[in-house]
C-alpha cells in the first residue's frame, strides 16, 4: 500500500519541495499527461525515508481538498532536524502543534505544508 497525493497543477513544485528539505528523498519515476496537459505530472513515485509515495496532478477541479484527518507521521532521530524540517514545511503552511514536548516524545509538531499535506514529525 502506497499514499497518493492529489494537487491541482503544482505536483511538480511539491516535489521540487519536497526534494529540496528531506536529505532521504528520492524521485523513482516521472510521467506527464498527454496534450494538452502535458506540462502537468500524471503520476510520480517518489520516497522519502524508504516510503514510497505516489503524487500526481489534477487538471479537473474537485470540491474536495487534502484534509489534517490523514496525515504522513515521520520518526527523525535529532531535534534540530526536526525544528529545521517544521519550519520548512509550516512556511506558507499552517502549524497545527508548533515543536514541542507534549509528553509522549521528547520533540513533536504537526505542520501543513503550502500544497495542504500534513506531516508528524517526531523525536523519541
Amino acid at each position: 500500500m502506497r499514499p497518493f497525493i492529489t494537487i491541482e497543477k503544482r505536483a511538480q513544485e511539491a516535489l521540487d519541495f519536497y526534494s529540496s528539505i528531506f536529505p532521504s528523498f528520492s524521485l523513482i519515476s516521472l510521467n506527464h499527461h498527454a496534450e494538452p496537459h502535458h506540462e502537468l505530472v500524471m503520476l510520480g513515485v517518489f520516497s522519502i525515508k524508504g516510503q514510497e509515495i505516489m503524487i500526481s496532478d489534477s487538471f479537473v477541479s474537485h470540491e474536495w481538498d487534502i484534509t489534517p484527518g490523514i496525515s504522513f507521521f515521520i520518526d527523525l532521530d535529532d531535534e534540530d532536524d526536526l525544528d529545521a524540517l517544521s519550519k520548512s514545511l509550516g512556511e506558507q503552511g499552517k502549524t497545527h502543534m508548533s515543536a514541542d514536548n507534549y509528553g509522549f516524545s521528547k520533540r513533536f509538531a504537526w505542520v501543513e505544508d503550502k500544497f495542504g499535506v500534513n506531516w508528524q514529525l517526531n523525536v523519541e
